[in-house]
């Protein structure tokens, strides 16, 4: 399959429509809006295009970036302050269990939940696949019946 448009044209060119829109006076969100209606893609996909472009521009095309990550010297300090390091991710289901996250039992406790789940998730693929096979028998005796 051939690309017909060179490789980061999409994106220019929805950078270039939004700020068409914001020099006119547009709010960014409702040109993104109407660059996507005009485009025929979704609100997200322009905006992911234009800060995609404006970040790869000289001073990131008037885009103010956020850090991702702290520094190193801020999270120092945050461990001189005594601080715990911040938790990423899900909480656990059950925030009270006894044991260490990292303990053999709360391991086994998250292998035994995981079986669990992967047991019901079997069980209700099995039913509809049942159900289709039913559905696609009842199908082919009405197309017998009909006679295709």
């Amino acid at each position: 399959m051939a690309a017909t448009a060179t490789r980061g044209s999409v994106g220019k060119a929805s950078y270039e429509a939004v700020r068409k829109h914001i020099d006119a006076g547009k709010k960014a969100t409702e040109a993104f809006r109407l660059v996507a209606q005009e485009t025929g893609r979704s609100t997200a996909t322009v905006q992911t295009a234009y800060y995609r472009v404006a970040r790869s521009l000289p001073g990131g095309g008037g885009v103010q970036l956020r850090p991702r990550k702290k520094t190193a010297a801020k999270r120092a300090t945050a461990k001189a302050a005594g601080k715990p390091a911040a938790r990423r991710g899900r909480p656990p289901k059950n925030a009270s269990a006894s044991a260490p996250a990292g303990s053999a039992a709360a391991i086994a406790r998250q292998l035994s939940d995981a079986a669990e789940q992967l047991v019901a998730h079997i069980s209700r693929l099995e039913s509809e696949l049942a159900e289709s096979r039913k559905d696609r028998e009842r199908l082919a005796a009405i197309e017998r019946a009909l006679g295709r």
